[in-house]
């Protein structure tokens, strides 16, 4: 079973506004879609952010290299992969990922299981955290007030919500109003928003006493030091992690927080969250998946210490990836299901991808 046609798609899907999370701007959510076909019929799919990184033309490289090769062998292709340009890994990393996921959701089908039972299986369902909050400089407090209490009325068991993160008043008169009568219950997202420890520790000593369950991503991914610094000053936990990429890093990152955040679509696929998980594990630390629900249902489902899924719901207009999928797993009542097809639960519908796609490509023996 030899790997034979890889496809391509660069999608940007328009959002009713533009979306602002700390310092980012976005004014459409881009996607870069994948598809590996094997010579037995057998194909394998991935999606993932490009966050402003050449992913389409990282993997157009990337599949040169795996065309021909035994898709079976994953862990061979995913070595040399990574070994083909040391000096250049970092701006590979979400390539890696997404051809990963890819290899993945093959073995997953050739087993004939998917993803949560090809693992072992720990569970049949997870519970999910819904994602609010965003356009909030469009909106009153009020508004993202009871948008969080219908989440969680529906049944949700946490929310995330954003800050701010460049108005310490904002955010604490926010933080007030959607944490009064639900501590515990509702996480708060930075979004990398400090680059020194003082500015950080001004407004999260103030976050730290409102009782939110979580405050994630103070800062940016490689400052790990400052990172531990703040967890130290809060009794809240730390969430970080979502942009690491290796086992040495996340084991850096995770003896000083409070709960590690993974995204196979950066971290190096499902093996890159597999190991991840289990380095949390041997550090006492929970795991929460970043988006991706379709695929991270199943590593909720696979491992004790990951403790839920999470989504954006389509109601936010904040991430229409759901355009793009088909066979979306079940919400119900705060708890998510995985599919019960074979694969890694990213079902690609090529159809809506064509009609959205910038550009598309597709690499065979003889462009290698």
């Amino acid at each position: 079973m030899n790997v034979s046609k890889v496809h391509l798609a660069e999608c940007g899907l328009p959002l009713p506004h533009i979306l602002r999370l700390g310092s980012t701007q976005i004014s459409t959510r881009d996607y870069v879609v994948l598809r590996i076909e094997t010579d037995s019929g057998l194909y394998g799919e991935a999606i993932g952010y490009p966050r402003g990184t050449p992913l389409f033309e990282t993997l157009s490289l990337m599949a040169k290299q795996v065309i021909a090769q035994k898709a079976s062998m994953r862990r061979e292709i995913m070595y040399r992969l990574e070994n083909s340009n040391i000096p250049g890994r970092a701006a590979l990393t979400r390539g890696l990922s997404l051809f990963d996921i890819g290899l993945w959701d093959i073995a997953c089908k050739a087993a004939q299981q998917p993803l949560f039972e090809y693992l072992g299986a720990f569970k049949t369902q997870a519970e999910v955290t819904a994602v609010a909050g965003y356009y909030m400089d469009r909106r009153q407090i009020s508004e993202i007030t009871d948008e969080v209490h219908g989440l969680l009325d529906a049944g949700h068991h946490r929310v995330k919500v954003m800050l701010k993160g460049n108005d310490p008043d904002f955010d604490r008169a926010y933080a007030a109003a959607v944490t009064k009568d639900t501590r515990g219950i509702v996480a708060a997202d930075a979004h990398w928003s400090w680059n020194t420890l003082t500015e950080a520790r001004r407004v999260c000593r103030d976050l730290d006493s409102m009782g939110f369950d979580f405050i994630e991503d103070p800062f940016a991914a490689n400052d790990t030091s400052l990172t531990h610094e703040l967890q130290r000053d809060l009794t809240t936990p730390i969430a970080a992690g979502e942009d690491v990429f290796g086992p040495r890093a996340f084991a850096d990152l995770v003896k000083g927080i409070g709960i590690l955040r993974v995204d196979a679509t950066t971290c190096g696929g499902v093996t890159g969250a597999i190991e991840a998980i289990n380095i949390a594990a041997a550090c006492g630390r929970s795991v929460f998946p970043h988006v991706f629900a379709p695929l991270h249902v199943h590593l909720a489902c696979a491992f004790p210490n990951v403790e839920a899924a999470e989504y954006i719901p389509s109601s936010s207009g904040a991430d229409p990836i759901e355009t793009l999928l088909i066979d979306l797993p079940e919400i119900r009542d705060g708890k998510i299901k995985p599919g019960e097809e074979p694969g890694v639960g990213i079902r690609i519908d090529w159809e809506k991808v064509r009609q959205s796609a910038r550009r598309m490509t597709v690499i065979t023996s003889t462009d290698c």
